[in-house]
């Protein structure tokens, strides 16, 4: 066995260096437990594997079922949340992260525009991620096969939106910003414990309004959420390991000394 100085594998240093590879890992094991089966699996021929997807499926489905009564459509609360946080998880957490960086350039808060700055570069490499997945992923919306929420058709995201489930992209986006916005307030500690409490809780509402009005499974809201987590987190990680990378001294304009 080789032993480097200080006593650790070789192997074990590598892996500790790739975060992503290790964290995406299990976003894509999610994926594939879901995918490895294309239909419900027929009593008596049930994997172990299709078992766990089973309860997945049921999971989306109760929580489909449960969500899609007409009590539940008809609060006027609920039709608002829906309506407000969709909206938050499309242009308005975008909109409200570039206000961030941009109004902290504008008064010189490096604070606040680098929480705006790692924000939006979350929410892009998020989004981004997240698209891929989708396209390839295939996977039709909740209101086009209601209460069957195991229909996959490989890369048919590409060419129908209506296969463009898996993940919640909004999700994603909104859970990226609030990762990355809780790590960069580590500059703020006495804040900071409350900024992650309402970044959090907006990406959660994002998520049950997706299900809610219906254009996403739960588990579509789930693998979002674990996917903008590790992407908000992994990004921040690289920024605090990489101070002096030119990305952050051209676009918060300030010594990357004063950044780190």
């Amino acid at each position: 066995m080789v032993i480097t100085r200080g006593g650790r594998r070789p192997s074990a240093i590598l892996f500790r260096q790739m975060p992503m590879p290790r964290s995406f890992a299990i976003v894509l094991w999610v994926l594939l437990a879901l995918a490895t089966t294309g239909a419900r699996p027929a009593a008596g021929q049930q994997s172990q594997l299709s078992v766990s997807n089973g309860a997945i499926y049921d999971l989306d489905r109760a929580v489909q079922q449960s969500l899609q009564t007409p009590l539940m459509q008809q609060n006027i609360v609920l039709r608002y949340v829906g309506r407000a946080f969709n909206w938050w998880g499309g242009p308005g957490v975008v909109w409200f992260a570039a206000l961030c960086w941009l109004c902290g350039r504008m008064w010189k808060r490096s604070i606040m525009s680098e929480i705006g700055l790692r924000g939006l570069e979350a929410i892009a490499v998020g989004s981004a991620l997240s698209g891929i997945i989708k396209g390839f992923a295939g996977r039709s919306r909740s209101f086009l096969t209601p209460g069957e929420p195991w229909h996959w058709s490989f890369a048919h995201g590409w060419t129908d939106a209506r296969y463009f489930s898996m993940p919640s992209g909004h999700t994603t986006a909104t859970f990226a910003f609030a990762a990355a916005v809780a790590m960069a307030a580590v500059r703020v500690p006495r804040y900071r414990a409350a900024i992650a409490v309402v970044v959090f809780a907006s990406a959660g509402l994002v998520g049950f309004a997706r299900v809610f009005t219906n254009q996403h499974w739960m588990s579509d809201v789930v693998v979002g959420a674990l996917l903008g987590s590790i992407t908000g987190i992994v990004l921040t990680d690289w920024h605090k390991r990489h101070p002096q990378s030119p990305f952050d001294r051209r676009l918060l304009g300030v010594p990357a000394e004063k950044i780190a």
